[in-house]
């Protein structure tokens, strides 16, 4: 039996709901500063929170994956769910602890603060979290608000109706 994990994020106009449960997680860069919007659900979170353990000590532990919260483990999973506001010029990273265990939030907040397309950190960041051992599956997804809402992708041409003559 394995354990699942999830982070979703629903956008909604000018706001936005986050649903998580594991280990993912959701980061938002808002003016060039990185905010981590999900908590871990482990072991290791749980006893840095009660300042059982350092933040160093939590890089390094080996309890690092033992989860609390996943689906697939009881008949029913509790999620953690916000709902946000979203600003124009947000970017929200959604990955797996392949990237989070391996490149370091500074090293994120740095690459999404250049003036890139999503895909270029996107590349980057699953180079470098493979650059540094890529012992996990590293998933990565950005999405920026302002961005074109898929108006000029290649596939909407298959969607287009014939005109009428």
């Amino acid at each position: 039996l394995f354990a699942q994990y999830l982070t979703a994020l629903v956008l909604r106009g000018q706001s936005y709901t986050l649903a998580h449960v594991g280990d993912s997680r959701c980061y938002r860069l808002r003016e060039r500063a990185l905010e981590q919007l999900t908590r871990d659900h482990s072991y290791v979170q749980d006893q840095l929170e009660k300042g059982l353990i350092s933040e160093e000590d939590a890089k390094h532990s080996p309890q690092k994956n033992l989860i609390t919260r996943a689906l697939g483990i009881d008949a029913i999973a509790e999620a953690d769910v916000q709902e946000y506001r979203t600003r124009p010029g947000d970017l929200y990273l959604l990955c797996s602890d392949g990237l989070s265990d391996l490149v370091d939030d500074g090293v994120i907040q740095n690459a999404l603060s250049s003036e890139k397309i999503p895909a270029d950190h996107i590349k980057f960041l699953i180079d470098k979290a493979n650059a540094n051992g890529g012992r996990d599956n590293i998933s990565v997804i950005i999405v920026r608000v302002g961005d074109p809402p898929l108006a000029d992708l290649w596939w909407q041409k298959f969607l287009k109706k014939p005109t009428d003559k």
